[in-house]
């Protein structure tokens, strides 16, 4: 459909016939981009507090299919980087997130971090480096008044911030590890997250949340066996891009309950859906 032809069918928002909600909604979300400034104006322009309800529902089931696009085409990507899916996850809450900000941001501080990296040095060494530059000189600090709301889930809220829950801190180290050629994962131990160096003889774990205090592998099982938790290690096995993606949902789903929105409960439980489907 044109313009014009969207616009008429706007103007049959209010309809109480089923049918034609139903027709509405299917056309708007087909339209896409294309859809989202008429629907802002026509919210600007509506009286009813029931018509301007309905609208927001219809910017948000467009931001979905659209959001949804994104993650599946990065899903069916060779390389899967995170950073973009971090972003594309965001816009579901933010649809005027200014990507090219945050992804310049996070481009400054990898570079600044490589700026102190020797070019020769052991990997212990290197992320020592890289606790300093991240906790020291640019100041992150772990959010610990209310380290589950949902805005401390987001990586452009860590960069605007710098402060994140252990689950934000412990991606933006990752990236910036990943990033600098460190070959490092992500974890998690329950609801904590850690970032994991092995190489076959050196193995040691990283806690982001805790302004990367490091634990040696034996370290480690002796915390879990004081939690009464398996000590194998091999039991929490690292997490692949799409499923740091899938975790992210799952806690912006669980915050959002949790802040008694259920309308943002609601858009992270379906896109949760169907990125469970494409894994």
């Amino acid at each position: 459909m044109d313009v014009e032809q969207l616009q008429a069918l706007l103007n049959l928002i209010d309809d109480p016939d089923p049918y034609i909600q139903s027709h509405i909604e299917a056309v708007l979300i087909q339209a896409g981009q294309a859809a989202i400034p008429l629907l802002e104006q026509k919210w600007l322009e509506a009286t009813e507090p029931q018509v301007q309800q309905r609208i927001e529902e219809l910017l948000d089931l467009i931001q979905l299919e659209i959001v949804g696009h994104l993650l599946y085409q990065w899903r069916m990507g060779a390389e899967q980087p995170l950073f973009p899916a971090l972003m594309y996850v965001a816009q579901l809450s933010y649809p005027s997130l200014n990507i090219a900000k945050y992804t310049s941001a996070y481009r400054r501080l990898t570079h600044t971090t490589w700026l102190q990296l020797p070019s020769h040095g052991d990997p212990f060494e290197k992320l020592l480096i890289l606790n300093r530059q991240l906790f020291v000189q640019e100041r992150f600090q772990p959010e610990v008044t209310r380290p589950n709301a949902s805005r401390h889930y987001f990586i452009h809220e860590v960069l605007d911030t710098h402060r994140g829950n252990s689950f934000s801190l412990t991606l933006l180290y990752y990236l910036l590890a990943s990033d600098l050629g460190m070959q490092v994962s992500v974890v998690s131990i329950g609801s904590h997250y850690l970032i994991r160096y092995f190489d076959g003889t050196l193995h040691f774990y990283i806690d982001p949340y805790k302004k990367g205090v490091v634990l040696l592998a034996t370290q480690l099982k002796q915390l879990l066996q004081n939690a009464n938790l398996s000590d194998n290690l091999a039991h929490y096995a690292s997490l692949s891009h799409p499923y740091l993606i899938l975790r992210l949902t799952q806690h912006l789903e669980e915050a959002y309950r949790a802040e008694g929105r259920p309308d943002k409960q609601r858009l992270y439980e379906s896109l949760r859906k169907k990125i469970d489907v494409q894994l």
